[in-house]
């Protein structure tokens, strides 16, 4: 079927973290001794704490703000002492401000550079204003119509009415876009709101219900 449009989501489909995981970054790893952390204590904090990343964030600043109180509550509740408020705005201003906590998979530039010769790209993606700067600084943020950030929103994909925007915005008809996207309950939504879906899957194969592509080259 020929689209008229393409919308990507951001994470495991443009870009992955460099660490392995999105919010220990190598600055939290520089900072932190990890050897006095027990890594299921921490990654129950972050699930704990993840409404903090809910706040609404139009700005650099209000984005640095709302991760210092994520990071803040996480040493917290695993009670690690050996720091401070200066460390804790220190992991909290490289996460917001850094380039290279992301990385972009060898395939994005040209494909991005391909597809939109062919169709027109929205991104729609649970991010946060770096998310933005991260793809202006790759230039990469030229081959889209619009980048749709949910915190500048306050809604997430899951929601549902994070994907009107888009919609609205373009006049987007049943069928006349594909999303990739690497989460199935995304997808599940964006088939709910007339969207074909295609799911992404870079480091191996699932099971899906979904159509599985490992890279963008996949995409006609």
């Amino acid at each position: 079927m020929k689209y008229k449009y393409i919308i990507l989501d951001f994470g495991n489909v443009l870009a992955y973290p460099v660490t392995g995981n999105w919010f220990i970054t190598n600055k939290f790893i520089d900072l932190i001794d990890m050897d006095k952390l027990k890594n299921d204590e921490l990654m129950q904090a972050i699930d704990k704490h993840r409404y903090i990343l809910a706040r609404k964030a139009l700005t650099l600043d209000e984005e640095e703000a709302i991760f210092y109180d994520f990071y803040a509550n996480i040493l917290n509740d695993i009670n690690y002492k050996i720091v401070n408020n200066d460390i804790i705005k220190e992991i909290s201003n490289y996460f917001t401000y850094s380039y290279d906590k992301y990385k972009l998979y060898d395939d994005v530039i040209d494909s991005l550079d391909r597809l939109s010769k062919k169709y027109k790209l929205l991104l729609l993606s649970d991010n946060w204003p770096c998310g933005i700067y991260f793809m202006k600084y790759h230039e990469i943020d030229k081959y889209f119509l619009k980048m749709y950030i949910s915190s500048v929103y306050g809604c997430l994909k899951e929601e549902g009415p994070f994907f009107d925007y888009p919609l609205n915005d373009y006049g987007i008809k049943f069928h006349e876009a594909l999303f990739i996207d690497d989460n199935e309950r995304n997808l599940d939504v964006a088939v709910s709101k007339g969207l074909d879906v295609k799911i992404m899957k870079r480091d191996k194969i699932n099971k899906s219900k979904y159509k599985i592509i490992t890279s963008l080259n996949e995409i006609d």
